[in-house]
């Protein structure tokens, strides 16, 4: 029959502050020291590890990939259609009989006696030392290591470890972001110094010199070209017509066609025979 079982009264729990309150004086003393050597050393590595990560992301998909993958490809193909039959034929098959007919039955006649040896010569020996001398030896050794190591250990974890590596942490993170912050400013003012001194001053050479420069360029090529070479062309073409005529005469010309004749014109109203009769008189 089910029933209900008395619950064991909650036990209430101490309000926990703000982190940083309640944790002693180690902590207070350890926070500020902690977090100036903490920016003062993890800001430059963060980012010398920003730098030097790029250039190994950089090196590894650019130089190293391309070259270890086709190695990878070259001896994948190996393995698989030169050294895997070769080792099927000439290994594999002459160990799985040498172990199935020969090894496999010596073994296990000698497996057998040396666990029969083992079992009785030193297995039961050492159970019974264990259970009527040893047992009550390493009990005691064990409570004593208990109450004299883990016990003092545990409160200098709690007490005073966890709080200074709290800290320590805590200071790494503010300044490992205080990097990342740092760079990304670094970064944006690295842009905007070749924005103002690169291509602001390119773009206000290029409008207000390089386009003019090339329109005038254009437009005196394309003067050149209409009121100069095509004249000079055409002059040439002309002289070499004549030069021509003059040598070896005028070439002949295919006979005109007279034009198909024209239809003619639509009859006039009224029968075609002039203009029609005024009726009003």
């Amino acid at each position: 029959m089910a029933y209900d079982r008395p619950r064991p009264p909650a036990v209430p729990r101490a309000p926990q502050g703000p982190q940083g309150q309640g944790d002693g004086c180690v902590v207070a003393v350890v926070r500020i020291p902690v977090r100036v050597v903490a920016f003062v050393v993890v800001l430059p590595l963060k980012l010398l590890w920003d730098a030097m990560a790029w250039m190994c992301r950089a090196l590894w998909q650019y130089v190293l990939y391309p070259p270890l993958r086709a190695c990878g490809l070259l001896l994948s193909a190996i393995w698989r259609h030169v050294l895997v039959p070769v080792g099927r034929v000439l290994i594999v098959i002459p160990a799985v009989w040498l172990w199935t007919y020969v090894l496999f039955p010596v073994l296990r006649a000698i497996g057998l006696a040396v666990s029969f040896l083992v079992h009785w010569v030193l297995v039961r020996p050492v159970v019974a030392l264990w259970r009527y001398g040893l047992r009550w030896v390493v009990i005691g050794l064990a409570w004593l290591l208990e109450h004299l190591v883990v016990v003092p250990l545990v409160f200098l974890w709690q007490k005073a470890l966890v709080p200074v590596g709290r800290e320590i942490g805590a200071a790494i993170a503010a300044a490992w972001q205080a990097g990342a912050y740092v760079t990304r400013l670094i970064g944006r003012g690295i842009g905007w110094f070749f924005r103002v001194l690169v291509l602001l001053p390119i773009a206000f050479v290029w409008r207000y010199t390089g386009a003019p420069v090339l329109r005038v360029i254009g437009a005196v090529l394309r003067f050149v070209r209409r009121e100069i070479l095509h004249p000079v062309r055409v002059a040439l073409a002309d002289a070499r017509r004549a030069v021509g005529s003059a040598l070896f005469g005028t070439p002949r010309q295919a006979p005109r066609q007279a034009p198909p004749p024209s239809p003619p014109p639509p009859p006039a109203p009224g029968g075609g025979f002039g203009p029609p009769p005024d009726m009003s008189k």
